[in-house]
């Protein structure tokens, strides 16, 4: 049976029979890893990074800087490198180890087993296609290649599809990883065929634009299976003792700094609307909720801090929810899509499922949805401002995707940080410096084939 080795490990030699060699074994420390802790390690590096990330939270416009705004005025010095070698390293490259032990071991649920570990590694690469564009993909993990070419990220999107159909289809087969190897479903293979299908449609959406007829096809195919309810959300459910905290509370509590604190492009529109989000979202500030001017260094003591809820060490870190869901089937049938329900009603379900996430009440939900300047029938603007308004706000704790709804709906309109232009705002990831030293010639060939390694160039699903 083939091992994977741990990379720290150092094995020494022992020649004498008289030496017993158990007293060389750390058992604090094992060589062995097995495929489950590969596959739990992985899961738990993905949602730790795109929880903590706060470059979503500020790209989105949710959050304001206190000191040092230069993230929030999109300077990338010192984020080129955080997703490309997290997902690579930390997420890709054990669910690679996870699957070829899986593979080389067989048993009743090793078919379930690679449908999830397939799901996650379509999950992952899809992060990378979306934050750079091209990305090496066919040639990636490859310990023996140096340098991987990058596939063209529509090529890739495509076999994601394919890939997170098959995924779906072995879910069926066996029972899984165990309730104990699993950290986010327990062992409940049907929750994890929600949360495939979930990411299915999410896929599908991005592509409505761009290929319209594979958008509507895989989004139909995706809707009745996809997460519908809290319940079912793909989150992982931190613990209130550390190491295993939300990365927020890492970053707002136990760093003992104040960096952040809401930002007016965000809470003006929650005032406006009169959210009852607002408490769950921010605290208030001389009895008002006040954001921050994005862009610029702001006092702390001048307006609202992050809520003591956001700030919970055990605070559960969904990375697709129901209320995405909704707001992407509200999106589809917006565009005539096959799928069941109207526009209205996904719309209302979306914004019923994250009041109710943040601890809302149904007389809340239906306090909000009364107002005219909320309902889908009288809030003004297009479908696109409707939805991408309400899903900005709902996706305020999966920030990647608040920034990514901006991207694909150009809605909501943010602000613009003093000194630069509304077409300054970015719209990808610079590519990490360092693979211009160690893939130069496969990297100018991206640089290339996407029009420049520039802030403002966008992934091939943004056409608008």
């Amino acid at each position: 049976m083939k091992k994977y080795i741990l990379l720290f490990s150092i094995i020494f030699a022992v020649t004498s029979c008289d030496v017993d060699e158990t007293l060389n074994i750390d058992k604090k420390n094992p060589t062995v890893v097995p495929a489950s802790g590969l596959f739990s390690n992985a899961a738990i590096n993905m949602f730790d990074l795109l929880n903590g990330w706060h470059a979503n939270r500020l790209y989105a416009q949710y959050w304001a800087q206190t000191t040092y705004p230069e993230t929030s005025q999109y300077t990338q010095s010192g984020l080129r490198n955080n997703i490309w070698s997290a997902v690579y390293r930390n997420v890709l490259q054990d669910l690679k180890g996870a699957r070829e032990i899986i593979t080389e071991e067989g048993g009743a649920d090793s078919a379930a087993q690679l449908g999830i570990i397939n799901f996650m590694e379509v999950f992952a690469f899809s992060v990378l296609v979306d934050t750079y564009g091209n990305v090496p993909y066919s040639e990636a993990l490859d310990t023996d290649n140096a340098s991987p070419v990058y596939d063209d990220a529509s090529t890739i999107y495509a076999d994601l599809l394919t890939r997170i159909d098959a995924a779906i289809s072995s879910m069926g087969s066996g029972s899984g990883f165990s309730a104990g190897q699993d950290p986010i479903y327990g062992g409940d293979m049907s929750q994890w065929k929600k949360a495939a299908n979930a990411l299915k449609l999410r896929l599908a959406m991005r592509l409505a634009d761009v290929n319209t007829s594979v958008a509507g096809q895989k989004a139909a195919e995706a809707a009745a299976g996809a997460i519908a309810d809290n319940a079912d959300n793909f989150g992982l459910n931190y613990l209130p003792d550390a190491p295993n905290t939300n990365p927020v509370w890492v970053d707002l509590v136990q760093s003992g700094r104040i960096d952040y604190v809401g930002a007016n492009t965000f809470i003006d529109v929650l005032n406006d609307l009169n959210d009852p989000r607002r408490p769950a979202f921010f605290e208030t500030r001389d009895g008002v909720y006040s954001g921050g001017v994005y862009g610029t260094a702001n006092a702390a003591s001048s307006f609202s801090a992050i809520s003591n809820l956001m700030k919970k060490p055990d605070l559960k870190g969904n990375i697709i929810s129901a209320a995405e869901v909704h707001f992407l089937l509200a999106e589809a049938a917006a565009r005539g899509f096959n799928v069941p329900g109207t526009e209205a009603d996904h719309y209302h379900a979306g914004i019923a499922a994250s009041i109710e996430e943040w601890g809302g009440s149904a007389t809340d939900v239906a306090d909000y949805l009364a107002q005219e300047s909320v309902a889908y029938e009288t809030a003004t603007g297009d479908w696109k401002t409707k939805i991408a308004t309400q899903k900005w706000i709902a996706m305020y704790n999966i920030p990647y995707e608040g920034w990514t709804t901006w991207r694909l709906l150009d809605k909501p309109i943010l602000n613009v940080v003093e000194g630069l232009t509304y077409g300054d705002i970015p719209t990808r990831i610079l590519y990490p410096t360092d693979e211009a030293q160690l893939n130069g010639t496969s990297l100018n060939a991206a640089i290339s084939a996407i029009g420049g390694d520039l802030k403002t160039v966008k992934i091939f699903w943004d056409v608008n």
